[in-house]
């Protein structure tokens, strides 16, 4: 068979697996497997089934992910969110649409200790969404800017996701952090100027026109000193990778370490140490799942040569590496809204990896905009993950009012890849500092 074929047959057979409703992991393996064996024979299988799995996975930068899962769920645990919404609803106030501006400053800020857009969305949808609500917002606003603003917590640093990338691609997670902080502010930015525009545009939406008690500097000051558990574990986690005084790993131990250190003195400290380590050993298990399967997955894949035989094909198109961009970013944004961000990541990185660094595009750009497009899938029907979180923790909240409350956006984020492509540099100008 031609690598094509071969390639193809592979992929399909992951296809029909997913179609009838195997788990995305064991799916991998299952078509992993059989490419392994259609390609390397008998022999091969034989040894790869015995020692891939432990080969693959005994690898120190896998010891990053369990790390950074602790300390988000500590983090999450703790409820650091409530201060991060009370500061920037103080910072926020007598701006018009105030509370949702809080509101996704208050998901910025506890995106840098979180590193997750479900922990986040949920956090701060408990906080943010009644005071809105009380405020006159309607629901659709107050939702979607708690389910949007959540998404900055794969994006912001330190995130799972730009980890999970960084892991799959071989790509540097210390520069994977450092080129995501402007494109994780400006995302910020963005959200809040959309808010502005859709203020002055429809007032009753942020229940109309009112006079801002003004807030004195001094509380504004006092409020964000209080924020100081997250201020301090972003810098520890980031600062330390910023400063070269801890590799990724490190850092990672650092972040746990102070994330639980932190819960040792909260009231109920045992019951929140045990939900943390539940929870994130769960995830980290999933995860590991997901990263030997696409592993197996990879090794099919390249076997196979169907990436390198698409990669040329790929560079014979007389196309801008701009539309060509556009062009691999397309099944990013289909696929965002029917499975979550890291299985896409290692699902996807095989086959589309290898056409990336054919065309000679940054690494690090092409991670952050794949992330971008994990946000949107994170936003949109019919799996957007943080919409359901959002409506988990309102119950009373209607599904559709979450999802036509996130349309404005998934504009935004549109525009945003659209900049970023055409100005790469906003991501690369750190490295080259």
């Amino acid at each position: 068979m031609t690598p094509i074929e071969l390639g193809g047959l592979i992929i399909g057979l992951l296809l029909v697996l997913l179609v009838i409703g195997m788990p995305i992991a064991f799916a991998l393996m299952a078509s992993g497997l059989v490419g392994v064996y259609m390609t390397r024979g008998g022999a091969g299988f034989d040894y790869v089934v015995a020692t891939f799995p432990y080969s693959y996975m005994a690898n120190f930068a896998f010891v990053v992910v369990p790390l950074f899962m602790l300390m988000s769920h500590m983090a999450f645990a703790t409820g650091m969110s409530s201060k991060a919404f009370e500061a920037a609803n103080k910072c926020a106030n007598g701006m018009r649409g105030g509370l949702a501006t809080a509101t996704v400053f208050a998901c910025a800020v506890f995106s840098t200790v979180s590193g997750s857009s479900i922990a986040t969305a949920s956090s701060i949808a408990r906080v943010a969404i009644p005071e809105m609500r009380a405020a006159g917002y309607s629901n659709r606003l107050a939702a979607g800017c708690v389910a949007a603003g959540g998404t900055l917590g794969v994006l912001i640093p330190p995130s799972s996701i730009l980890v999970i990338y960084g892991l799959a691609t071989g790509t540097s997670v210390v520069q994977l952090f450092v080129g995501a902080v402007i494109p994780g502010v400006l995302t910020a930015v963005a959200y809040v100027a959309g808010i502005y525009i859709m203020a002055r545009l429809n007032p009753m939406s942020v229940g109309g026109v009112r006079t801002a008690v003004r807030v004195p500097l001094a509380e504004k000051a006092k409020s964000l000193l209080m924020t100081w558990e997250a201020m301090a574990l972003f810098a520890l986690v980031v600062g330390s990778i910023y400063l070269g005084l801890a590799t990724p790993n490190e850092a990672a131990g650092l972040g746990a370490l102070g994330a639980l250190m932190m819960a040792v003195f909260r009231p109920g400290r045992f019951k929140i140490i045990w939900r943390g380590l539940r929870e994130s050993g769960s995830v980290t298990c999933a995860v590991f799942a997901l990263i030997v399967g696409a592993g197996l997955f990879s090794m099919a894949l390249t076997t196979s040569r169907l990436p390198t035989e698409i990669a040329l094909m790929v560079s014979g198109f007389d196309l801008p590496v701009f539309v060509l961009m556009l062009l691999l970013l397309v099944p990013f944004l289909v696929l965002g809204a029917f499975i979550d961000g890291i299985s896409m990541i290692l699902l996807t990185m095989p086959i589309v990896f290898p056409i990336v660094e054919h065309l000679g595009v940054h690494p690090v750009v092409f991670g952050i905009l794949v992330v971008k497009t994990v946000e949107i899938g994170l936003i949109t029907p019919p799996v957007g993950l943080n919409a359901f979180v959002v409506k988990g923790s309102i119950p009373d909240l209607r599904l559709k009012d979450v999802f036509i409350g996130c349309i404005p956006f998934v504009i935004i984020e549109l525009l945003l890849i659209v900049v970023l492509l055409m100005f790469p540099e906003i991501i690369l100008w750190p490295l080259e500092g």
